[in-house]
């Protein structure tokens, strides 16, 4: 009995451990899709700017809090795009949506191996608590009732 009790404590422990894991690799999840969206919409933008054809376009620039300020695109040829650690560089146009593509890619990658990893993480939960409720019942089935 002690031992089943023992059993049951260990399983839950596990079962907690891999629910923090999954809720680690769910939010990890939930960062990696926005990234991946705001790469998205970026590519698109350049995309659009292509096919202006006004020499100066005027845009809206966000300032923050909903607010913004008109402006006029002075070189719609060419982006200054990010590359990490605080570093950007100045990329045509079709280069840069090119190097977009190829992080929304590792984007994408990344995102798939994520979900892999939580669905794995998921199924272990499942057979766990699959393993503690046939637990329960035969410690259920061992008790006795004395008359």
């Amino acid at each position: 009995m002690a031992e089943m009790n023992e059993q049951l404590e260990r399983l839950a422990y596990e079962y907690q451990l891999l629910q923090a894991q999954a809720q680690l690799l769910a939010q990890n999840l939930e960062l990696l899709t926005l990234g991946r969206n705001e790469f998205q919409a970026v590519k698109e933008t350049l995309e659009e700017l292509k096919k202006v054809e006004e020499e100066k376009p005027e845009i809206l620039v966000p300032i923050g809090a909903g607010s913004f300020l008109k402006a006029h695109i002075d070189d719609k040829e060419n982006a200054i795009v990010s590359v990490g650690a605080g570093y950007a560089i100045e990329k045509n146009l079709d280069d840069a949506v090119r190097y977009l593509e190829e992080r929304i890619k590792e984007y994408d990658e990344a995102i798939a191996k994520t979900q892999e990893a939580l669905r794995k993480l998921e199924g272990q939960l499942g057979e766990l608590a699959q393993k503690a409720q046939e637990l329960q019942q035969r410690q259920a089935m061992g008790f006795s009732v004395k008359r």
